[in-house]
């Protein structure tokens, strides 16, 4: 939700400074295929009930493990692209935490709203969501930070942040027209 928040005001600002989504969809990626791959994989791992026998739970982390591989593969494919190395380093300290805990990102047990905070609180896993206690490894790269209550005050991680950093200033980038440069403001 965050992320396509982020986007969707991306593009806003985007239009609003004078860009444009044709500029943007010029852009060409090398294996565009893969982070579709990637959130297939994300899909199809945590689909069952992850809670309901080891064995879910650990294909499920597998998943999702392997489908941060096949993200790093993208950034890797299109490096070149401005800002892209920032999201490379959100999905870094994503990856790096979850791969910690077993394939599931650590959350507070009051980080996920309604149903999802339940199920945290009575099975210790919900979707892509470990409950984080006292011995959780890298706990501060979990899903420790809020968006405030407005926005749904839905638990984030500093990956997540960096992302959706990243994602708004590539976006602004790539909406200009080649050859436009943005007037600057004087000092």
């Amino acid at each position: 939700m965050l992320l396509l928040s982020v986007l969707l005001l991306s593009l806003l600002v985007g239009l609003a400074r004078g860009g444009s989504v044709l500029a943007l969809g010029q852009q060409r990626w090398r294996f565009p295929l893969l982070p579709i791959i990637a959130l297939g994989l994300q899909v199809v791992g945590f689909w069952p009930d992850e809670s309901a026998s080891q064995g879910a739970r650990t294909l499920a982390g597998a998943f999702h493990v392997a489908s941060y591989g096949i993200a790093f593969a993208f950034v890797w494919a299109n490096r070149q692209t401005p800002w892209l190395w920032l999201l490379g380093l959100g999905l870094a300290a994503n990856a790096v935490v979850i791969a910690a805990n077993q394939g599931f990102m650590p959350v507070p047990p009051d980080g996920l709203g309604g149903t999802a905070s339940s199920e945290v609180a009575r099975h210790g896993y919900y979707n892509n969501a470990v409950l984080l206690k006292e011995d959780t490894r890298l706990w501060f790269l979990g899903d420790v930070l809020r968006t405030p209550r407005w926005l749904l005050g839905r638990a984030f991680s500093v990956g997540d942040g960096t992302i959706a950093v990243a994602v708004f200033i590539m976006v602004q980038h790539l909406m200009r027209p080649p050859g436009l440069h943005w007037p600057r403001r004087a000092a």
